[in-house]
Order: structure tokens, then C-alpha cells, then sequence
């Protein structure tokens, strides 16, 4: 096809790097949500290791949704994304609501740092001893 002389672009006849560049605009959890198993082409580059090395599961990354869209997220983030990955996560962060499911859903076999924001003091200590228990 020929951009130049077509008045129709779309978003697969852009180059990888500006694909990049609007990946890097959404928050990881949309970026793996809406892109994933689209096509090859988005897999190879939403998947990639130098992109997802770094997973955030933060409330601020779904400031804009409810409670059962971002609980239909979350699940098939854990169900289906999450085992592809689980080699490439070295760092992972998570709050309250995402900790249990996130942690829960695989073996993060790579992963060297944990962060945990928006937790009170007395809940992060209840939910560092079960996860202590547990290894």
C-alpha cells in the first residue's frame, strides 16, 4: 500500500518506533490489556523484554476505571498474559487491591525488586507475613 497516496492510515502501517512511542503513553496494564494477542506484530513489540522488565499494578494506572473493569483487567492480565511473561518481570509494583491476584498468579522467577505503595502500615505488615509464610 501506498501511505503517500492513500488518505487512509492506520495504526499498522507505522513504523515500530512510533508504535513505541504510543505504547509508552498508556499505563502497562492497558498497554498488555488492549494490545496482546491483537496481532504478532503488536505481541512482539508489547512483549518485549526491555518494555515489560518492569510491571506496575498501581491504583494510579487505573485511576480512570471502576471496580469490576478493573477487576475484568486484572483477570486476564493473571490469566492469560502474566505465564507468557513471568521470565521477563524483574520488577514488579503493587498496591491493596492488585498484591494478591498479581503476586498470586504466577512464579515471578526473575524478579528482584517488589514495591508495594498505598498501604497502611498495619495491612502491608499482615500481608508481608503471609507472603513470608509462603516461601
Amino acid at each position: 500500500m501506498n501511505i503517500l497516496s492513500s488518505n487512509d492510515i492506520h495504526i499498522l502501517d507505522l513504523p515500530d518506533e512510533m508504535l513505541r512511542a504510543i505504547f509508552n503513553k498508556l499505563n502497562m496494564a492497558d498497554m498488555l490489556y488492549s494490545l496482546v494477542d491483537v496481532n504478532q506484530r503488536f505481541d512482539r513489540l508489547a512483549l518485549d523484554s526491555l518494555y515489560i522488565y518492569h510491571l506496575d499494578f498501581s491504583i494510579e494506572a487505573f485511576n480512570n476505571y471502576n471496580s469490576s473493569t478493573y477487576t475484568h483487567i486484572l483477570d486476564r492480565i493473571c490469566s492469560k498474559i502474566l505465564p507468557r511473561i513471568n521470565q521477563k518481570v524483574t520488577k514488579l509494583t503493587v498496591d491493596p487491591l492488585s498484591m494478591e491476584r498479581i503476586l498470586g498468579a504466577i512464579d515471578y522467577s526473575q524478579l528482584h525488586s517488589l514495591s508495594f505503595v498505598n498501604f497502611e502500615p498495619k495491612i502491608l505488615s499482615r500481608h508481608l507475613t503471609g507472603i513470608c509464610s509462603l516461601i
